[in-house]
């Protein structure tokens, strides 16, 4: 049976989102995305505009753009629409059962998640981030390759974290 995946974005981080999709059981997994010549995905069935009319057949979607500010617009649009926003985690990360990650959340390969910690709607952790026990990260914070949020550390809403960088 397949499982339906509409990704909004078909850029470099969509590419990975995909992978991280088909990892984890969707198998019909389509694209929105504005700028037709820079997608790096297949197929992009529409533009930002169609998002609304892919819900019948896309009853699930996720936002694939690593900008902060982006990601949020298109992610309220999604859930005001009705979607089903699924948190993606990949088979290699640890998240402690007593964490908390909202609709949208990216957890990519060799995270770290720890107790107590809780993720705001359409958080990215990118590849080898640690969000240590107690943290609260507000909604669409992206949190980059290696970087590691400290114990207790409460990040307002859409804050970016570089990569490698300590945040205590």
């Amino acid at each position: 049976m397949m499982k339906p995946l509409l990704i909004i974005g078909a850029g470099g981080f969509a590419v990975e989102v995909e992978e991280l999709a088909r990892l984890l059981g969707y198998s019909d997994i389509a694209f929105l995305d504005d700028n037709l010549d820079r997608a790096r995905c297949s197929p992009v069935i529409g533009s930002m505009d169609d998002i609304i009319t892919m819900k019948d057949r896309y009853p699930e979607a996720i936002v694939a753009l690593g900008n902060n500010e982006a990601r949020m617009k298109y992610h309220t649009i999604i859930k005001k629409a009705g979607f089903i926003v699924p948190v993606l985690i990949h088979p290699t990360a640890y998240v402690s059962p007593d964490a908390v990650l909202s609709p949208g959340c990216i957890v990519r390969a060799k995270v770290v998640v720890s107790r107590y910690a809780r993720l705001g709607d359409a958080c990215i952790i990118n590849v080898g981030g640690m969000i240590d026990h107690d943290c609260v990260l507000g909604n669409g914070c992206h949190i980059l390759m290696g970087a590691v949020v400290r114990n207790e550390v409460t990040l307002p809403e859409k804050t970016w974290v570089g990569a490698n960088q300590i945040v205590e």
